[in-house]
């Protein structure tokens, strides 16, 4: 079986992912071609490639330092910040139009804008930033994508159906620049982990910068608190343990209970006594054969342990089949659970006067830990313009900056704008001002990145997210299809995950019995499932 940690071959970092964005053949034929490279000839390529050299920063020490397999660093208290530029480093170069998604409100335009003003001073030019909702981002990129005119840096989400031939036909290849220890030209790019730049691979190259997550992923958060509160045990070590502190902190008559539905179809809790189980992270490979997480008796048994807590009434009411504010009812004490990213952590503590704590699966009959699904080691892609070399340089000059890690001076400036004025240090903590608020809400992150970090925190919070870390990264387990290609699951598989979702749903609300499962699995196979399989096991063959 595939060891599906970390591995070089890795460069579809969801291989699943929603056909958000569909790249019409038209648009993708005015750029020349009519299909490119096959999908065996494009995994050869891959595996020659050399990702770039990970050399860690370290001229500010963490509190915590991070490991190898991945637990984050973590730091209590924010360090005395370093310049890490002696001079704007653009100076002089023509201004740069980039392209990003963002989710709060549309900050003051540059000219009413003194954090905008003081970015283009300390970059040495000025950046023009298209920012467009979430939301509609898919449809903006698409349009950019016709009109023939792109931005010199744009986000290239990980839901874009087709983004092998639209990186590969349309954007800059950064091999020469970011391949092995040529990335040590821009040391805050070398402090990427490893793990982020697999999926930046395509057709034999490297064509876009990660916007790096930790693998952590997702983490089954509780309200410790409450937990405490009722003297129930915090850490179950079997399902049967994790059933009774749910149904320990549920309480109808004070309009309490454990779980909220996720996207209203139960799937977080499902995928959470998953764990337990052993379901296998999408697709597990066996000797060159691969099987779906859909097709194991291990999904169906988790599905069927979720729909007997539904019907225990430990579920909101209104949990299935609609769209509750789960963050918020979490907050409010109205739901004990909340399946979230991590960063949340801080988000939930730093909202709520609560005390927030994580779960980790045990397996299910006890004995240990179960597995934790790794979470995508990028946000999306970084890409460029095709251009000429020192255009392609400065760019990537301009994301070394922009990745500057906590310890800089870049860092605080980009995080929190001009001390005095966007922020005062209170306590040793930036705390932004009204001015602040309003103006420093460019989605930098969404251009370039540093590595996330734990904290700066309360000691209490930062080592209470070490320790979950600790325990949950040995457990990681990845899909085997990472590293594999097939062109059905990027294209379909928004609508396979809807097909087998909504027939979860019909389980769980008691309108059908578990066996329903087995049709919603041949469905399943039917419309798409098996081609995936045919392309993944294909793929894989090529890269062995």
């Amino acid at each position: 079986m595939s060891d599906m940690r970390f591995t070089r071959r890795r460069f579809l970092e969801v291989t699943g992912g929603l056909a958000a964005v569909v790249a019409a053949p038209s648009l993708l034929s005015a750029c020349g071609g009519d299909g490119g490279t096959t999908p065996t000839d494009a995994a050869s390529a891959n595996r020659a490639v050399r990702l770039p050299t990970y050399t860690p920063w370290d001229q500010v020490a963490p509190d915590l330092a991070p490991t190898p397999e991945g637990v984050m660093a973590g730091y209590y208290s924010y360090p005395t910040p370093v310049d890490a530029f002696s001079s704007p480093p653009l100076a002089g170069a023509d201004p740069v139009e980039i392209l990003t998604n963002m989710l709060n409100p549309l900050p003051p335009a540059q000219g009413d804008n003194a954090y905008w003003q003081e970015l283009n001073t300390r970059v040495g030019t000025e950046l023009n930033l298209t920012m467009t909702p979430q939301a509609e981002y898919p449809n903006k990129l698409a349009t950019v994508f016709a009109g023939g005119e792109h931005p010199d840096i744009m986000l290239i989400t990980t839901t874009l159906a087709n983004r092998a031939d639209v990186l590969t036909r349309l954007c800059a290849d950064l091999t020469e620049y970011l391949s092995g220890d040529a990335v040590n030209e821009y040391p805050f790019l070398a402090n990427i982990p490893a793990d982020s730049w697999p999926s930046m691979v395509y057709n034999g190259g490297i064509y876009a910068l990660p916007i790096p997550r930790a693998a952590v992923g997702t983490i089954f958060f509780s309200r410790a608190d409450l937990i405490a509160e009722r003297s129930l045990n915090a850490a179950p070590a079997s399902y049967q343990e994790f059933r009774e502190l749910a149904e320990g902190l549920t309480d109808p008559a004070n309009n309490r209970w454990a779980f909220g539905g996720g996207d209203g179809n139960g799937k977080n809790v499902i995928t959470f006594v998953g764990n337990m189980l052993g379901v296998p992270n999408a697709w597990r490979e066996e000797g060159g054969k691969f099987t779906s997480e859909n097709e194991t008796e291990e999904r169906k048994e988790a599905i069927a342990r979720t729909a007997e807590l539904v019907q225990a009434g430990v579920f909101h009411p209104d949990a299935l089949g609609g769209k509750l504010q789960e963050r918020e009812l979490f907050g409010n004490g109205t739901l004990a659970f909340r399946s979230d990213g991590y960063a949340a952590w801080d988000i939930l503590a730093d909202t709520y006067p609560v005390e927030v704590g994580a779960v980790a699966a045990p397996l299910f009959d006890g004995g240990g830990p179960g597995v934790v699904r790794a979470g995508a080691t990028s946000f999306g892609y970084a890409a460029f313009k095709k251009n000429d070399p020192e255009r392609i340089q400065q760019l990537l000059t301009l994301c070394n900056w922009l990745a500057a890690p906590l310890g800089t001076s870049e860092f605080m400036f980009r995080k929190f704008g001009i001390e005095g004025t966007h922020y005062t240090m209170e306590d040793g903590a930036p705390v932004r001002t009204d001015q602040g608020n309003v103006e420093v809400k460019l989605p930098l992150e969404y251009v370039a990145d540093s590595p996330h970090v734990l904290g700066p925190r309360d000691r209490a919070r930062v080592d209470a997210q070490r320790a979950y870390q600790e325990q949950a990264v040995p457990n990681i387990v990845r899909s085997a299809a990472e590293g594999v290609y097939s062109e059905t699951s990027i294209n379909k598989g928004g609508q396979l995950t809807k097909l087998v979702d909504d027939g979860a749903l019909e389980i769980l609300a008691g309108r059908q019995p578990i066996e329903y499962w087995d049709t919603v699995v041949d469905n399943w196979r039917q419309q798409g499932g098996d081609q995936i399989r045919g392309e993944l096991e294909a793929s894989f063959a090529e890269t062995r």
